[in-house]
Formats: C-alpha cells, sequence, structure tokens
C-alpha cells in the first residue's frame, strides 16, 4: 500500500474519530433526557390540557433536541384536588402545573386586578398583558416560582337554574365563585360566596348546596356545569387569573439547553396560547348551549348593564384604594391591554 495511501487512510479515521466523540454526549444525553412531570387536574381531553399543555410538552421537547421529556398526569392522577396543585409543585411532587392562582388566597393578590369587572374583554388580551406584569416585575408574590405562563380566563358569567337579570337576584343566594374580588361583589350584592373546587361544581348545583355558580363558559363545557343548570345570564364579572408553574430552584438546576428549550416554548407566546384556546372554547360553548334547547342564554340589555356597573364599581374602587401598589398595579394592566388591542 503507497504512502500516500495510508496517509489519507489515517486522516479518515480520525476524523471519524472525532466525529464519534463529538456526538457521544449529544447520543447520551438523547439516550437519557431529563424527564419532567406536569400535573394537571382537568381531564386530558379538557381544553388547556390537550389544545396547549399537551402541545407546550412538545414543542419544549423538540426545541431540546431529544434532551428533556415532559410527561402529563392529567386528570389529577398526580393530586386531584384544584387548590392543591401549586403545592404539588413546592412539595416537588409535580415539576410543573397548572394551576388558578386564587385558589392560594392571600399570595397572589396582584393579579385580582384580571378579577375586575368590565377592565379586560376577553383572555387573550388579559393573558398577554397579565404575563407582561409578571416579566417585567411588576407583580409580587412569585418569590421561589418560575411562571412558565401567567394568564388569565375569560370573564366569568352566571349559570343557575333560575333567572337571574339583575343584582337584586343574587341577594340571599348561595353563589360559588373563585378570587377574593368576585367575593366582594357577591357580598356587595347581599348573596352568600360559596368556595367549591371545579369538579364539585357540578354536583352542589344538583345537591343545592349552592343556588348559582359563575365560571367562564369553557369551564362549562369541561364541568358538565350546564347540564345541572338551564339559566345562562351572560354578563362579564370579571376573569380569574391560572398558569403553568415550576419552583424556580428546581427549573435553575436544569442544564442549561433544557432551561433554554423550557424558555422558547413558554413565556408570552404560551400566555398567549391559553388566551386564544380560553376565547375559542368559550365562543364554541356558549353557541352550543345556546342551542341546546334545554338552556336559555340571555345578554344584559344596555339599561340592565349599566344598573350592574353601578353595583359593582364600588367593589372595583374599593379595591383600587386599598393599597397603594394596587392602583399602579391597575394602571400598568390598562396600559398592557391598551398596546395589546394595538397590536403591540
Amino acid at each position: 500500500m503507497s504512502s500516500a495511501l495510508t496517509t489519507r487512510r489515517g486522516l479518515l479515521l480520525s476524523a471519524m474519530a472525532t466525529a464519534g466523540l463529538a456526538a457521544a454526549p449529544a447520543l447520551a444525553q438523547t439516550a437519557n433526557p431529563v424527564r419532567l412531570k406536569l400535573s394537571s387536574f382537568e381531564p386530558p381531553m379538557a381544553n388547556i390540557t390537550s389544545n396547549v399543555l399537551v402541545p407546550f410538552t412538545k414543542a419544549a421537547a423538540a426545541a431540546s433536541g431529544g434532551a428533556l421529556q415532559i410527561d402529563v398526569f392529567a386528570g389529577g392522577t398526580l393530586g386531584r384536588n384544584p387548590t392543591q396543585q401549586l403545592k404539588l409543585v413546592t412539595d416537588g411532587i409535580a415539576d410543573i402545573a397548572w394551576i388558578v392562582l386564587p385558589y392560594t388566597p392571600g399570595r397572589f393578590d396582584d393579579t385580582d386586578v384580571v378579577g375586575l369587572p368590565f377592565v379586560a374583554s376577553n383572555a387573550t388580551e388579559a393573558s398577554v398583558a397579565l404575563h407582561r406584569l409578571y416579566a417585567n416585575g411588576t407583580l409580587v408574590g412569585f418569590d421561589g416560582l418560575k411562571m412558565l405562563a401567567l394568564a388569565a380566563t375569560p370573564p366569568v358569567v352566571i349559570h343557575s337554574n333560575q333567572p337571574v337579570r339583575l343584582p337584586t337576584d343574587l341577594r340571599k343566594k348561595r353563589v360559588r365563585a373563585s378570587g377574593d374580588h368576585l367575593t366582594k361583589i357577591i357580598e356587595a350584592l347581599d348573596g352568600a360566596p360559596v368556595q367549591l373546587g371545579g369538579g364539585q361544581i357540578a354536583e352542589g348545583l344538583s345537591r343545592g348546596v349552592v343556588d348559582m355558580t359563575l365560571n367562564n363558559w369553557g369551564f362549562v363545557g369541561d364541568f358538565k356545569v350546564n347540564e345541572v343548570t338551564s339559566q345562562h345570564f351572560d354578563m362579564p364579572l370579571g376573569a380569574v387569573a391560572v398558569g403553568v408553574v415550576m419552583r424556580r430552584d428546581r427549573y435553575d438546576a436544569l442544564p442549561p439547553p433544557v432551561r433554554a428549550a423550557i424558555d422558547k416554548a413558554s413565556g408570552e407566546a404560551l400566555a398567549r396560547k391559553v388566551g386564544e384556546a380560553f376565547d375559542r372554547q368559550e365562543r364554541e360553548v356558549r353557541e352550543r348551549v345556546s342551542k341546546s334547547g334545554r338552556n336559555t342564554v340571555v345578554a344584559p340589555s344596555a339599561a340592565e348593564l349599566a344598573e350592574w356597573k353601578k353595583v359593582i364599581q364600588p367593589v372595583n374602587e374599593a379595591w383600587r384604594t386599598a393599597k397603594p401598589r394596587n392602583e399602579r398595579t391597575l394602571k400598568a394592566f390598562v396600559g398592557e391591554l391598551e398596546r395589546v388591542r394595538a397590536g403591540k
């Protein structure tokens, strides 16, 4: 064999060996990806779980090049109680969870801004605006947490088995609501607020534990509230803050490529997807229930809307003036809403 051929063969073998060494860590990383557990109290086919959370896990895994796998545990398989989803994360049972923020009273008070009726008109604009306030540090209460998305539901409306048109129709009624601000509104209307977990609402209505419930239309579809109620008053009474959360130290301990992949699939873009999914479902469920033949869906007249605003405005004002930061939070939220509406 000529010396030239021997040299070329040696160079080729050397190059192949070098390439193999370079690929080895990537192959090992793909073979043994970081595995995270995501908890959702919703059923597997519920709107946000199936249309947002599962696609998020796939997008994050794809962005990681195989270094990350996120397993979804839906239907409460890691813990059924919707009020305990954040605790699953802080206790290390789940790495990521889909949470309803008012289920942790007193911690996320700034996010009550989305619960003020007549401020935001849909989930998409409210979600993007709220996440921006989190991202720029306006909101407090998130120490030790990494919010992969902070979002909001569409405004809740009233579902019952008795017609509701005026604020006085809530007097002496047991009303299920989530969040401190909605609770104050019910109290201002001389109603009795009742706290029930999401999965308990339909049963509570059917057994007469509550007379009516305040939920967005998507929730009604997911938890069959329309099957145990017949009257639906489409009065927007404020949204509920929701989110996708990790423990900060768990996130910080991840390898940089895995963190980068999660960042790419989350943030404001994920918050927007949550809002858009809520709004799509809102329209679909409202239309389906309206055409059911057994349910009556009524929107307020201009005069009725004015009456509700008159009664509720003092409650909104009381929140705004309760502490100095509330005024700043509301002003910042409204400013972001205006930017979102302008396409910025």
